[in-house]
């Protein structure tokens, strides 16, 4: 399946690429996205779902929709409400 990345998604990696507490790579998006620790449906979209991976602590979670043939990335961050609710250590 063909992994496309949106503007949104690149623009959300840069920033957090800066901000994060652990370095932030391509390999550990598409790592999260591959070969998630485990997958939520979007509450607010049905057609999404958060594809997240447990980091030092932290859920990074990737939300990702499934247009035919691609998996479309939509956006990135650290999911303190996951952290929050045990989730993530």
């Amino acid at each position: 399946m063909e992994i496309v990345y949106t503007d949104h998604f690149w623009d959300r990696f840069h920033r957090r690429q800066k901000e994060s507490p652990v370095p932030l790579t391509i390999e550990l998006i598409k790592s999260t996205i591959e070969s998630p620790d485990f997958i939520l449906s979007d509450p607010k979209h049905s057609s999404r779902e958060w594809r997240i991976k447990k980091i030092s602590g932290r859920c990074l979670r990737v939300v990702v929709e499934r247009k035919e043939d691609r998996l479309l990335v939509i956006t990135l961050l650290f999911d303190r409400s996951l952290r929050r609710k045990g989730l993530c250590k």
